[in-house]
């Protein structure tokens, strides 16, 4: 009786077929983990520039609220005239080894009151706060500090004055600035990025 031989793989070749197989897998898992990080990276570039709009749209919208006329307290009949000078719509400070602040003095979106705002950088956040809309002078100073952006490393404001072009103010206010224009330094894991907008003319 003839006995046929039986068939099968060796030992060799299901170890070439699993190394093989490792290979593949390899190849397939760095492949997927390329797509992970980069998607990661399309997400996350996409959430800073929504964060950085959000900021320079609210900051827009402020300056474009101002107030436009002269901000002082009425005097009445047999009243004293105040000693302090009109309050300025907008101030910028800065000061020597300091971030600058932004101070600003605008319209309410819901009633006919004006709100005082101000803008700054501390501990590596940039803050916004608001005072309560009033239709009557003293306004209150602002409060309740929001933060609107972190890992921010500088804060810049530059002023425009006319015949001179833009400069930083160094230990000094400017009041109602002709324009202004905005820098914002913030890490990144592409390291420091710089952004900028002008805004004006603001007369």
């Amino acid at each position: 009786m003839r006995r046929h031989p039986q068939g099968g793989f060796t030992l060799i070749e299901v170890m070439v077929a699993i190394l093989l197989m490792a290979i593949v897998s390899l190849v397939a898992w760095r492949g997927l983990d390329s797509v992970s990080r980069a998607d990661r990276h399309v997400k996350d570039s996409t959430e800073q520039a929504r964060a950085l709009l959000r900021v320079f749209n609210q900051l827009e919208r402020d300056l474009a609220l101002r107030a436009s006329s002269e901000l002082a307290e009425p005097v009445l009949a047999g009243m004293d005239p105040p000693s302090e000078k009109p309050l300025p719509a907008v101030r910028v400070q800065a000061s020597d080894g300091r971030p600058a602040r932004l101070e600003l003095i605008r319209s309410s979106a819901a009633d006919d009151g004006l709100i005082r705002v101000r803008w700054w950088l501390q501990g590596g956040t940039l803050y916004r706060a608001a005072a309560p809309a009033r239709d009557r002078f003293p306004l209150p100073a602002p409060a309740g500090r929001v933060a609107v952006l972190e890992d921010v490393a500088e804060f810049n404001l530059r002023v425009w004055e006319p015949g001179k072009g833009w400069r930083h103010l160094t230990g000094e206010a400017r009041d109602d600035p002709p324009g202004l224009e905005i820098e914002l330094l913030r890490q990144s894991a592409q390291g420091p990025q710089r952004y900028r907008q002008v805004l004006g003319p603001l007369n």
